[in-house]
């Protein structure tokens, strides 16, 4: 099965996660993609303490992530991949891990950062970010919840 969603949420696993996204994708894999969390268990663990009962959880580096049995993991369940920036599934699609679709669901304020919407703030590095993304083929959205619209992101911001 194709991972039902790939989300940029700089909050990880959280309610709109599991219980927005989650239920209604009926999902059976939470997993993190970040090389910052796989270097730090304990706070990984703090993150997939969220994971909902009867769902499993793991955080993983990007290079673990092109490997094989990551890739067998997430074809075998109904996966969302969850990253907390924008270079991160960059660099898994540059390493060839297919990813169509990307779904920002919360990139919050920062110093530096400016609104797009309510839950998405970009710098210039993020905007670089949006455009390799685009240039390597997959399509970019902002979409806080399931029930609410969906916004073309490179549009908003000038990519595309």
């Amino acid at each position: 099965m194709p991972v039902l969603l790939a989300r940029v949420d700089d909050r990880l696993v959280h309610g709109q996660v599991v219980h927005g996204w989650g239920r209604s994708l009926d999902a059976t894999f939470f997993a993190i993609v970040s090389d910052e969390l796989r270097a730090d268990p304990e706070r990984a663990e703090l993150y997939l303490f969220a994971v909902p009962d009867g769902a499993a959880g793991l955080a993983v580096s990007v290079s673990e992530a092109l490997g094989p049995e990551f890739r067998s993991s997430v074809e075998a369940a109904r996966t969302i991949l969850l990253f907390a920036d924008l270079a991160t599934p960059r660099r898994l699609v540059e390493g060839g891990f297919r990813l169509e679709t990307l779904n920002v669901g919360g990139l919050h304020h920062a110093p530096g950062k400016h609104e797009v919407l309510d839950y998405v703030f970009l710098d210039a590095g993020d905007r670089d970010e949006l455009r390799r993304l685009a240039r390597l083929g997959v399509r970019v959205t902002a979409q806080d919840l399931p029930g609410n619209a969906a916004h073309e992101l490179g549009a908003l911001v000038g990519t595309e």
